[in-house]
């Protein structure tokens, strides 16, 4: 079963009781229309005796039923206890009353429905550390205790609010909705039929802002609240096995429909007890995203937890539990590589790569190709004389350089310069000022991204960069006066975006039409190279 099929069959299965409820609140609204007749010149009236003798009645019944309670309770209570009451306060409390009946019908069912999504995911949680773990130490899978889970039911969630806040102020606001519709049609003296298509439109709409199916597509509140409900409780799930430092990725839908938050989270990785730092998309609204520099502890339902925030949008994104890093297979890839330089093995230990730079490091840190030089005026770099990428690891700035980027970076000249691509392919030239002036363009759009990441800043020229760093001198970052090769660094850059799965940096190409063609470009070139 995947990870939504679960929670979309118990979707359904709760819009079924939803329908079949709302129908017997239909039956009681047309009830009350039908036994409360009055015209507008009385509406504002005193009520009389038998009439208000009634509605005390049912107050009782209301409280014999525990339903008197919050908003709802005062109001009844304050009418009980009062002998001159107006037509419109009676209409206004029975069109309420019957919503608070039809959530007292509702509510086990919906509870149980709860509980058994947030048990699933809480228990696919825990079966995702115990198939990281020897079969001796696993431990059996448990249900979701009944105090989680009502202490995760009662957290706010990503738009604010608690589920029992949410309930009761739909409640009102649906039953006002059906009560001003209700005056207006008294006013204009036509008949409340609750089968007219004005109540039938009102009914759907409150309906599907609850929960709506369409064909495959869920949503509403109720499907925002359990993917919410759901990731805590896989949370939650994973913390009852796992150690302390546990962290889990983010697994976004990359289906061309989802969002650039989501996009932008896609991949990373958050612990569950630390604290996070992380860039993310963020803003009120679609035009308002901007990438942001985010901390927070733990997983924050909204923030780095599905679903995610801030302005609305149709959020199928999850996690999975990540391996620690000590129990992940090939962790130290520089070890697996046979022909590696011996002066590299200890510069790369513990660094984790990715598929594709692991390939690329077997085939390319040999001695054939590095060179290390204490003396050297750069961290690194590729020498055009020498045919080699040249690594100072006793330069003051080599701490500062993230060598799963950094060196793909520089074995992209090697290739290039070797083997004459860029010369070969000299119409990529224009795609590359085009690019570069798209970005120049829009530089509060790309100013996070290339603030944090020294390797995109040949994206830009010399101006935008002067822009960016407050240096006003026409020069091309980390680079001298009178540097000339911008082509083959933004290429470079580039390639080791596609190479290290850079999610921000391959996020400003889709973002960029002539960015995007260059990387396809780029990409194919460079395929039979890097493989």
């Amino acid at each position: 079963m995947n990870n939504w099929q679960y929670h979309d069959n118990k979707m359904r299965e709760l819009k079924k009781v939803y329908n079949r409820i709302n129908k017997q609140t239909q039956n009681e609204l047309q009830n009350i229309f039908d036994s409360y007749k009055i015209d507008f010149e009385h509406l504002y009236n005193i009520t009389d005796n038998k009439t208000l003798n009634r509605v005390k009645t049912k107050i009782e019944e209301w409280k014999d039923k525990c339903l008197l309670t919050g908003y709802f309770g005062m109001l009844a209570n304050n009418i009980y206890k009062r002998t001159r009451v107006k037509n419109s306060e009676i209409l206004e409390l029975l069109i309420y009353g019957a919503y608070i009946e039809e959530q007292s019908k509702l509510e086990e069912t919906e509870l149980n429905i709860f509980k058994d999504v947030a048990n699933y995911y809480y228990q696919e949680g825990q079966k995702e550390v115990n198939q990281t773990l020897p079969k001796n130490k696993r431990k059996l899978v448990s249900v979701i205790p009944d105090a989680i889970f009502l202490a995760l039911l009662d957290m706010q969630n990503e738009k604010g609010y608690v589920w029992k806040q949410y309930v009761e102020t739909i409640i009102k606001y649906n039953a006002d909705q059906i009560y001003r519709q209700m005056l207006i049609n008294i006013q204009q003296n036509k008949e409340n039929d609750i089968n007219d298509s004005i109540y039938q439109n009102i009914i759907v709409k409150q309906q599907n802002a609850k929960l709506s199916i369409n064909q495959d597509k869920i949503s509403g509140a109720v499907d925002n609240e359990l993917i919410g409900l759901n990731n805590l409780a896989k949370v939650e799930g994973i913390k009852s096995i796992a150690e302390d430092n546990s962290k889990v990725r983010f697994i976004a839908t990359i289906d061309g429909k989802e969002t650039d938050m989501c996009h932008s989270l896609d991949g990373q990785t958050f612990y569950i007890n630390k604290e996070n730092e992380f860039n993310r998309y963020y803003g009120e609204t679609q035009k308002d995203l901007r990438i942001e520099k985010i901390k927070c502890f733990g997983l924050v339902v909204g923030l780095n937890l599905p679903p995610i925030s801030h302005h609305f949008h149709y959020c199928r994104s999850t996690i999975i539990y990540q391996v620690p890093v000590e129990k992940q297979d090939k962790i130290d890839y520089n070890l697996d590589i046979a022909k590696i330089s011996k002066d590299m093995k200890p510069l790369l230990k513990g660094i984790k790569l990715n598929k594709k730079v692991e390939k690329l490091f077997r085939k390319y840190l040999t001695d054939d190709n590095i060179i290390i030089d204490r003396n050297n005026d750069k961290p690194m770099c590729y020498s055009v004389d020498k045919d080699k990428i040249i690594i100072n690891p006793e330069h003051p700035d080599f701490e500062n350089y993230k060598l799963e980027e950094a060196l793909p970076h520089e074995i992209v000249h090697l290739i290039d310069s070797r083997n004459k691509l860029l010369r070969n392919n000299k119409n990529i030239y224009s795609n590359i000022r085009s690019a570069s002036l798209e970005v120049n363009l829009d530089i509060d759009k790309y100013n996070e991204i290339f603030k944090d990441d020294k390797y995109f800043y040949d994206l830009c020229s010399g101006d935008t960069i002067g822009l960016l760093t407050g240096n006003k001198v026409k020069t091309f970052y980390y680079h001298p006066i009178g540097y000339t090769n911008i082509e083959e660094d933004i290429v470079a850059n580039i390639e080791t975006a596609y190479l290290t799965d850079n999610k921000l940096a391959l996020k400003l190409f889709e973002d960029s039409y002539s960015l995007k063609k260059l990387k396809d470009k780029v990409v194919k070139i460079y395929d039979k190279y890097t493989k």
